[in-house]
């Protein structure tokens, strides 16, 4: 990795140009990926780069805007595939505490998308606001939550958004609410944007109360996911009326295998990355359970990964 200093310091010898040299941020080069997912694998950004506040982010990404250069951001990576070539683009971590503030403003808290989830879930809990207990136990950041939708049988974060402010792609910022923002089914609008914040609103309850809610659904959340594995996510969305594990089970496909990928036998609805395993292995395996579902259910399932 080439690691380039700030504009005003001028760079160092030997340091490979970039785009953004004239930006006064320091801009990584061949990033590797893979210890920024859950999975471990995959290849490197071309560039990367952790913006200290919102300005910093903006310059970011007008310069990508101006140039015609691919750019993701990146949160937890528990759903996120790298493919082995990597990405030729500007890979964005929004983990500056200007991204993970938490504020309790009740009956509303107010979190950085950079902010992890259960961080947030916490926060709530033992400030006495209910609706956000059952997310405990999924991973990742807010911003990434907001995105997909997260949630489960005790609900959506989404059910709880009352604004989100996000970058737009040519850097100006846009604050969200009421008919703007969709929430769906593992799914919002805020897709083709960068969110910034959101303020969510919740409803006081006793704290004591809530955080026994949470530690049972934490319980059973941990009861339902691979245990004493590493490098694990999870294949598909649940379709309507049914679950990706019993379907997966169902097709006969647990002991399909590509390379050193597997499926967790036990939890069904999950991929094992073995040492060694490569950002293709995990795809072809993916593939290879789809369309073993497709073939004996007639059910296409929706991939819960994200193939970047």
């Amino acid at each position: 990795m080439t690691q380039r200093t700030t504009a005003d310091e001028g760079g160092t010898p030997g340091s490979v140009a970039t785009p953004f040299d004239d930006l006064p941020m320091a801009v990584s080069v061949a990033e590797p990926l893979a210890p920024h997912t859950w999975l471990g694998v995959g290849g490197a950004a071309r560039f990367f780069c952790e913006p200290v506040d919102v300005a910093a982010l903006a310059r970011v990404v007008r310069r990508c805007h101006e140039r015609s250069i691919p750019l993701r951001v990146i949160g937890g990576g528990s759903n996120v595939l790298i493919p082995t070539a990597g990405f030729a683009g500007m890979v964005v971590r929004l983990s500056a505490p200007a991204f993970s503030s938490i504020e309790v403003q009740r009956p509303e808290i107010v979190v950085g998308a950079g902010a992890k989830l259960v961080h947030v879930v916490s926060a709530a809990v033992q400030a006495g606001l209910s609706g956000l207990e059952t997310l405990v136990g999924i991973p990742g950041t807010v911003g990434g939550a907001l995105v997909g939708n997260a949630g489960g049988r005790g609900g959506d974060i989404g059910d709880h958004v009352r604004e989100v402010s996000v970058m737009l792609p040519d850097g100006g910022v846009e604050l969200r609410s009421g008919a703007a923002l969709t929430f769906g089914s593992r799914w919002s609008n805020l897709d083709d944007v960068i969110v910034i914040s959101c303020r969510l609103q919740l409803e006081d309850e006793d704290s004591d109360l809530l955080t026994k809610r949470m530690q049972k659904r934490w319980i059973v959340d941990r009861s339902e996911q691979p245990a004493g594995v590493r490098s694990v996510a999870m294949m598909f969305k649940d379709p309507h009326g049914s679950t990706a594990e019993s379907l997966v089970t169902q097709a006969g496909a647990r002991d399909i295998r590509a390379g050193e990928a597997t499926v967790h036998a036990p939890r069904s609805n999950f991929v094992v990355a073995h040492p060694g395993c490569s950002s293709d292995d995990v795809r072809l395996l993916v593939e290879n359970v789809r369309a073993r579902v497709r073939e004996r259910l007639g059910i296409e399932l929706t991939p819960q990964i994200e193939v970047w």
